[in-house]
């Protein structure tokens, strides 16, 4: 079966690191699996071996009719759904579960917009991105791969880089290789005035990047805030050099200014 272009499938079934990313899951008996797009099932076959509650979202019909013919025997059920319109918390029922998938590059952000709309049934997620994307996703103020990302996945998210799979193993091949990443939720819940004033803060300071943040705050702060402000942070740096504590007591400060 020819992979869809339109989809951005790119197959991995090389049996050995299909196997090490099974280990990397540690999977339990009880555990519910969410895997996003299973495509011809090979790795979609290990988990069954291990977990007892298993769904699978594949787009493409051809694919889910091939899945579930390959799996009737098994304890897995698929739907032939867009996972970007899954509504995984009927299914669930609002318990927790586990995702996995290798992604394609043009659903990444979608899809970590959706995980975050049900963050509080994920136990955690384990992802094969693209590498420039994963570490967009991992950076931190002391990586050049650090930007508004970065600081929203790690309010959000535990993340470990697994495993970097090269690209020689997809098929068709891509043009980059791959990381495969766990994402585990900081908290039972997060506070939606303060990721939302995050979500606002960070925008408005990463759209001058190079500025420093000095430059950006004096549009939405007054004189005397800035005065205060200066006593935690030092306005001369850029956005890229600032932690996500710092992030969180501007956050913060727009609440309070708001």
């Amino acid at each position: 079966m020819q992979p869809k272009k339109r989809f951005g499938q790119n197959f991995l079934q090389d049996k050995q690191i299909l196997s090490e990313l099974t280990n990397c899951l540690k999977i339990l008996p009880q555990d519910k699996f969410l895997e996003i797009g299973p495509g011809k099932g090979d790795f979609t076959e290990n988990i069954l071996n291990l977990c007892n509650n298993y769904h699978g979202i594949e787009i493409d019909k051809d694919l889910f009719k091939l899945l579930e013919n390959k799996f009737k025997n098994k304890n897995s059920i698929f739907h032939n759904e867009d996972i970007l319109k899954f509504e995984a918390e009927k299914l669930f029922n609002k318990s927790k579960f586990r995702i996995v998938g290798n992604i394609p590059y043009n659903i990444s952000s979608p899809l970590l917009d959706w995980c975050e709309q049900r963050y509080e049934m994920i136990s955690d997620m384990h992802f094969m991105l693209q590498k420039e994307f994963a570490l967009r996703c991992s950076g931190n103020e002391n990586t050049s791969s650090y930007g508004r990302l970065s600081v929203i996945c790690n309010y959000l998210y535990d993340m470990e880089i697994l495993k970097e799979v090269d690209k020689s193993f997809f098929s068709p091949q891509p043009k980059v290789d791959s990381l495969f990443v766990r994402f585990t939720p900081k908290k039972n819940t997060y506070l939606p005035g303060e990721l939302n004033n995050l979500k606002i803060i960070t925008r408005i300071l990463f759209n001058k990047k190079r500025k420093k943040i000095s430059n950006s705050l004096s549009d939405i702060f007054d004189k005397k805030s800035l005065e205060n402000l200066e006593i935690n942070i030092n306005l001369d740096l850029r956005p890229d050099e600032l932690s996500l504590d710092k992030y969180l007591h501007l956050a913060s400060q727009l609440e309070e200014n708001a």
